[in-house]
């Protein structure tokens, strides 16, 4: 029988470090993090990124419930992207429509048109400010209307310039942001974002800030308007308010108390394998989610901020509701979506047909269904985001 040394044990020992360390070090590094002069970018290598999870809503979710607004006649509207608070939600756009958190119609908040308290088109984002008791509104190449809770139009923000789908932030200071797409030609208003207060007694200043990299020629070299083709998108999901457009890759933080743009994450994919895509970037608490939209290698990419962590989603699965495999829509701090009657159930249907709805939620699905009526108004699905503030 060989001796077994002390020599001998500190070889075998050394190995097998080495084959742990190997080992640890083959697995890509698909996240990393860049300094830049003014923040810290975090960049994901997409072709790096191998792993599917398939994820439950209670786990970046919870407090979940289901919303019927009321069905008197003016409580109608036609689904769009919400506006939430803790004790309000704004709904629809032309005009918007305000109801409590359960539902219940309270009032319109302006009307399109081109009179003192109303936008042209329709609403673009709306902003609910509860404490202060006031809502904005941004229309389609509006300025910015204020009314308080209960419709009464207020005035137009200190802002005082129309928004090019202008997007709103309330901060922590009770200022108020806005970001916008930014057109080259327009001298008198080249801003990608800006800063102001509100209220009588908060002053008069509006901070504006401008890159170069964020603005876009409103016309092509054929002289054919193009700059609305474009896209800006924020869903005010993380304590920073953060925004992209589709003509450029890069998330961005607008920091008002220092009036700089701060560049916050970015997904890098090659030409090959983005394949015409466009990206949909939102933050969340605690993750940041970035839609693949279009191409051959479509999907999401979920990365975990704190652990740097990235995957591919697999099926996102509303634990709450079902079990059901529906996809997720994000805004002010909750997951939402938002259905017609009809609407809601032919896609209960097509899950029952499918064979996505187990024995298990059978018997609670058909009874749900038949709660459901064509002549009712819209249903929500709404749960608030973990960890938010």
């Amino acid at each position: 029988m060989e001796k077994i040394t002390f020599r001998s044990i500190v070889s075998f020992t050394f190995l097998l470090m080495s084959v742990i360390l190997t080992g640890c070090s083959s697995k890509p590094i698909s996240v990393r993090m860049m300094e830049t002069a003014s923040s810290e970018v975090m960049v994901v290598d997409e072709s790096l990124v191998t792993e599917t999870r398939d994820m439950l809503l209670s786990d970046i979710a919870e407090e979940f419930r289901v919303v019927r607004f009321e069905n008197r006649d003016e409580a109608f509207f036609q689904p769009g992207m919400p506006a939430f608070s803790d004790n309000y939600i704004a709904v629809g756009k032309k005009p918007v429509k305000l109801f409590t958190r359960d539902g219940k119609y309270l009032c319109d908040i302006g009307a399109v048109g081109n009179g003192p308290g109303e936008y042209f088109v329709g609403a673009y984002d709306v902003l609910i400010d509860e404490p202060s008791d006031r809502i904005y509104v941004a229309g389609f190449g509006n300025k910015i209307n204020c009314y308080d809770l209960r419709g009464n139009f207020i005035g137009v923000a200190k802002l005082n310039k129309p928004l090019n789908k202008g997007k709103l932030f309330l901060n922590s200071d009770s200022t108020v942001s806005a970001v916008q797409l930014c057109f080259r030609e327009d001298n008198e208003n080249a801003f990608v974002a800006a800063n102001f207060s509100v209220g009588d007694a908060a002053g008069d200043t509006v901070c504006f800030v401008y890159a170069p990299q964020l603005a876009v020629n409103s016309v092509d070299e054929e002289g054919r308007s193009v700059g609305f083709n474009h896209e800006l998108w924020s869903f005010r999901c993380s304590p920073r308010q953060t925004f992209h457009t589709t003509f450029n890759d890069t998330l961005y933080h607008y920091n008002a108390p220092a009036n700089r743009l701060e560049a916050v994450f970015k997904l890098d994919m090659t030409p090959e394998r983005r394949d015409g895509a466009f990206f949909v970037y939102q933050e969340l608490p605690a993750h940041v989610f970035a839609n693949i939209v279009g191409g051959v290698n479509k999907g999401t990419i979920v990365v975990d901020k704190q652990t740097r962590e990235a995957w591919r989603a697999g099926r996102k699965v509303n634990d709450f509701f079902f079990d059901l495999k529906w996809g997720w829509s994000f805004h002010d701090g909750y997951m939402f979506d938002v259905f017609e009657p009809l609407e809601l159930l032919d896609k209960l249907q097509k899950a029952i047909d499918e064979g996505d709805i187990s024995s298990t939620h059978r018997e609670a699905v058909e009874e749900f269904m038949s709660t459901l009526s064509e002549n009712d108004n819209n249903i929500m699905l709404v749960a608030r985001l973990k960890e938010f503030r």
